[in-house]
């Protein structure tokens, strides 16, 4: 017997015959976009485009470089001053102040939530929240396939950036045998996941490994080896020279120690809180009830938060949950 959908779930139909009766749209993701809601973007708006619509890409965070690549990278901008629009599309982003600090409602025409996280509180107008899709990216690839519109290189390409950046280059646990014909289907269709993957996970400047041998050295473990945390410093991060993107992959240095269930990184930001990036390295442990406690949210195996500092009380309180998640 199937399952009875989220009271507040949609059908991917409804969202089709939405955007077939509407002319302008805008697409959205959360601040400090990564490869997932940036393919998911890439993909709808090369669709959208395809369909005669008017479409803006509007994100609070700039293009981070190595994603330059997407088809729809001309088309970013970086502004949170909304256009005028028949509907918004935000994708990727667990709940809705995910967008930027301070977002309201009413900035925006009707809502459209394309989104995979569990802790999705089903916040739009409509809703195409899938928790066993690999990515966000998965969910828009199977609208746009009820869309009608080709997909073509430029598609299948945006949609492989969203999948391969998720499962952590196809290494997590979310990475089934649906995903991987998935990434064969897409390759199938024009995707060069080999070109994707190296301007992705490779390629990084020397600044970039500058911060990285820094960041290294700030790795401390903690409960015979079960906890891992690395520490960034705003100060840090300008004296290497490297770009904040170039912070995205550090988490998962410290997930590749041995022992480490649970990997926890606490980066500065501008405005003195701390972004905390969490990581599992036991599908045991469900770090997403961790950074909950945080009111932040993710997946079982990836999630984060933002802390007030200063940094050691920040870290303190880090370490006293992941303790208790380790029990």
């Amino acid at each position: 017997m199937k399952s009875k959908p989220h009271r507040h779930q949609n059908r991917y139909e409804d969202v089709v015959r939405l955007i077939r009766s509407k002319k302008t749209f805008v697409l959205t993701t959360h601040v400090n976009p990564d490869g997932d809601g940036l393919g998911a973007q890439s993909a709808l708006y090369v669709a959208l485009k395809r369909m005669g619509r008017k479409v803006f890409v509007v994100n609070h965070d700039a293009l981070p470089p190595r994603y330059t690549y997407l088809p729809f990278a001309k088309a970013y901008r970086q502004s949170d001053r909304i256009p005028s629009h028949d509907v918004c599309v935000v994708m990727d982003a667990g709940n809705f102040s995910r967008i930027r600090e301070g977002v309201r409602r009413e900035e925006f025409g009707i809502l459209v939530n394309i989104d995979h996280h569990y802790s999705n509180n089903y916040y739009g107008d409509y809703n195409l929240v899938l928790p066993k899709a690999a990515a966000t990216g998965e969910v828009v690839y199977r609208l746009i396939e009820k869309m009608g519109v080709k997909i073509d290189k430029a598609i299948s390409e945006s949609v492989y950036t969203s999948v391969v950046t998720d499962t952590g280059g196809f290494r997590n646990s979310n990475t089934t045998p649906d995903v991987l014909r998935l990434a064969a289907e897409l390759m199938e269709k024009g995707a060069d996941g080999a070109e994707v993957n190296k301007k992705i996970f490779s390629g990084i400047t020397k600044e970039a490994m500058e911060l990285n041998r820094l960041s290294l050295g700030n790795i401390r473990l903690h409960d015979k080896g079960q906890i891992g945390t690395m520490t960034l410093s705003l100060k840090e991060l300008k004296k290497t020279g490297a770009v904040d993107d170039d912070t995205e992959n550090l988490v998962n240095q410290i997930r590749k120690i041995d022992t480490v269930k649970i990997a926890a990184f606490l980066k500065e930001r501008a405005d003195g809180q701390y972004k905390l990036s969490l990581r599992s390295g036991d599908n045991k442990v469900n770090v997403a009830n961790i950074a909950r406690f945080f009111h932040g949210g993710g997946h079982t195996y990836a999630a984060g938060a933002i802390l007030p500092g200063p940094l050691k009380s920040a870290l303190q309180k880090v370490l006293k949950v992941c303790q208790q998640a380790i029990k």
